[in-house]
């Protein structure tokens, strides 16, 4: 079958694409909003560029060379499929047509914005160090190869091709050549690439394996889920839920018990936030002079004003609102949504405030306050009825203000009286009637 058909269809797509992506830009006032975004970074690099550039030798050829080889091995380390597929190529691929012409519209549309961006920092590059053009020649190179290099590596180990990934570990090596003379590393990573693609155009002169298929057809299913704002599917590359063999195990069965396991799946989506709770426990010590000495009132005041807008930023981790049809009351909803994310987040900042005491930085009493004052917080949001972790203002002040009562509170008080203090007024929002 002649392959001017495909490419008379990839350019009419192509062309429809960029016609719609302009209307919208044009339409929505990005595209002026851009304009003066770009010049006005322009004339700041070239103002930059004219004050502030330094001299710099060229870089040692040894360390480049080595750099790009292991810029390229790192496409070993790919767990998904670099290209994804959509209905319209997937029936292409039905179609006496080579594999390879099916192919190559996806892959010019993954690695074209790679190579455009390694041209521009190339440029960037040369005009700002011009003894550095070795490595602007090579920054393209580089990108594409590795680009390359991954789509290989990630369809033969799907289908199990040894020999092909065997071919594929001496290309990896070829930028090390470069390591002879610096005008050696842009020839050399030419080289790579034009194996590269010979490799991957012999990968796909045969037929299409059923796997390989599924597995881009289910990535293009997420790209197009995140392009629009949804979650991304918790799926695997071949459309199955991976196994969760470090998940918690649910004890117990009932109502209450499904409803903390809600929760606990709610928080473990956002492991970035628990690793931040160390550092705002250690934040937390700012608050251990008012167990000592008195301060001045400005101070006192400022103190909580330094800690709750990190505690806030913790309280997103709050579990989502549960139905109402629930056969629970509403403070056993308000502890289901509250009871994993205010445990976990307790016991990091319990942690963060363990070793500054240890230090004798803060009283052991500030301890038991940590422990407790994520729950607090927690618990006064559930109170106040926020619907669930959002980017609006009101859910933001509600954030604060739930974050900012247990430290002011912790501040008031002080000593060993802080932390019953927090018990007694995380207790009466869990028990009191809310709007949630």
């Amino acid at each position: 079958m002649k392959a001017e058909p495909i490419w008379a269809l990839h350019r009419l797509r192509l062309g429809r694409g960029v016609k719609a992506t302009w209307e919208t830009w044009k339409s929505s006032g990005a595209l002026l909003m851009g304009l003066y975004l770009g010049v006005a970074a322009l004339i700041g690099l070239v103002s930059v560029w004219q004050t502030g550039r330094v001299p710099q030798d060229a870089p040692d050829a040894t360390v480049l060379a080595g750099l790009a080889a292991a810029w390229w091995g790192s496409a070993v380390l790919v767990r998904r499929p670099v290209l994804a597929l959509n209905t319209g190529d997937a029936l292409l691929l039905r179609t006496p047509l080579r594999p390879w012409q099916v192919w190559l519209a996806p892959w010019l549309v993954q690695v074209g914005p790679v190579v455009l961006a390694g041209v521009a920092l190339g440029v960037l590059l040369w005009v700002w160090w011009p003894t550095w053009w070795t490595a602007a020649l090579g920054l393209p190179l580089g990108l594409l190869g590795w680009k390359l290099g991954q789509a290989l590596w990630s369809d033969a180990r799907t289908v199990g091709d040894h020999a092909t990934q065997r071919r594929l570990r001496p290309l990896f090596l070829v930028p090390l050549i470069g390591a002879l003379h610096p005008a050696l590393l842009p020839v050399a990573l030419l080289g790579g690439v034009l194996g590269l693609g010979w490799l991957w155009w012999t990968f796909w002169q045969a037929d299409v394996p059923a796997r390989v298929v599924l597995h881009a057809q289910v990535e293009a299913l997420r790209r197009g889920a995140i392009q629009l704002g949804l979650p991304a599917p918790d799926i695997g590359t071949d459309g199955t839920r991976p196994a969760r063999r470090w998940t918690l195990a649910l004890r117990g069965s009932g109502v209450f018990q499904a409803s903390v396991w809600r929760s606990s799946l709610h928080l473990l989506r956002r492991p970035g936030l628990l690793l931040l709770a160390v550092p705002v426990g250690l934040l937390m010590v700012v608050l251990s002079p008012t167990f000592g000495a008195g301060l001045d009132p400005m101070t006192l005041r400022a103190m909580p004003g330094l800690f709750s807008p990190a505690l806030a930023a913790l309280l997103v981790t709050l579990g989502p609102i549960l139905p109402q049809t629930l056969p629970l009351s509403g403070w056993g909803q308000r502890l289901a949504r509250v009871l994993p994310a205010g445990v976990v987040l307790g016991g990091l900042l319990g942690l963060g405030t363990l070793g500054a005491a240890a230090l004798g930085w803060a009283p052991a009493s500030l301890v038991g306050a940590a422990l407790l004052m994520p729950g607090v917080a927690l618990s006064l949001l559930a109170w106040l009825g926020q619907a669930g972790p959002a980017s609006l203002s009101s859910d933001g002040k509600l954030r604060y203000a739930a974050a900012t009562a247990p430290a002011l509170l912790t501040v008031l008080l002080g000593g060993w009286l802080a932390p019953a203090g927090l018990l007694l007024l995380g207790g009466l929002a869990l028990l009191l009637p809310g709007s949630a």
